[in-house]
């Protein structure tokens, strides 16, 4: 599983009448229980989440998050876009003298560090949950680290051809046989995904268009809407409460 956008992270206790009734978003959250007492809700089914464990919220799904009042949850949250998504409740034991505990440990030490510190060690905790693809294929591995190295957008399959020595069908094979999607798709993604994040950040949708390297707003908002639903404006308005206050 690959950190595609971090939203928002944070350690605390959640906020007074902490309910979340029947949201769906298309981001996950990645909760680490410390203490208190909350509860999931799914399809009529409760789960209470329990200290010492970490969960993943799906996206694209209906569910509910509410605390006891009078016990508020002590967690550690973020806000994160997974590839591939998360598509359902996950709930994993955080046993001590494992690398799953070592990784929780670093998650909280770093959790009010900047995104270029933070997602990596995010990364390092979902690479601790086995839920992740093994990566067996070099030629993947290498396709995805030049993707994720490029500093700027203005990149397309023939620079990544050219630059790799590779022909865009040999590519495209070796990565969708790894991943699921092609690079063509994963690019997308971070791009789209980049853009979401510079949003949250409070950039306008022409400064996102301009840093993302897109031909106009338009075509930025375009492009965000047949991903996310909404356009970049609504989508906001969706997330927004959520940001604001301790989830």
């Amino acid at each position: 599983m690959i950190v595609l956008s971090l939203l928002h992270a944070l350690e605390g206790y959640t906020h007074d009448n902490w309910v979340y009734k029947d949201i769906n978003v298309n981001f996950s959250r990645l909760y680490y229980v410390i203490d208190g007492e909350a509860y999931y809700e799914e399809n009529g089914k409760t789960t209470r989440l329990k200290k010492g464990h970490l969960y993943l919220t799906p996206i694209k799904k209906t569910f509910t998050l509410y605390d006891n009042p009078s016990n508020k949850m002590l967690h550690t949250f973020s806000h994160i876009i997974t590839m591939p998504a998360v598509s359902a409740f996950t709930e994993i034991e955080v046993k001590p003298n494992t690398p799953l505990f070592d990784a929780v440990c670093l998650y909280r030490k770093y959790i009010n560090a900047d995104q270029q510190v933070l997602t990596p060690v995010i990364q390092f905790v979902l690479s601790c949950l086995n839920l992740s693809n093994t990566e067996k294929n070099p030629i993947a591995t290498k396709i995805k680290q030049r993707i994720d190295d490029f500093a700027t957008f203005d990149t397309n399959m023939s620079t990544l051809c050219k630059d790799l020595g590779y022909s865009r069908e040999y590519l495209t094979r070796a990565f969708t046989e790894e991943f699921r999607m092609t690079p063509k798709q994963y690019l997308f993604l971070r791009k789209i995904n980049e853009g979401l994040r510079l949003l949250c950040e409070g950039k306008s949708v022409t400064e996102t268009s301009d840093i993302l390297c897109y031909s106009s707003p338009f075509a930025f908002s375009k492009a965000f809407k047949q991903h996310f639903g909404l356009s970049p404006e609504n989508y906001l308005k969706t997330i927004q409460p959520l940001q604001n206050v301790c989830p």
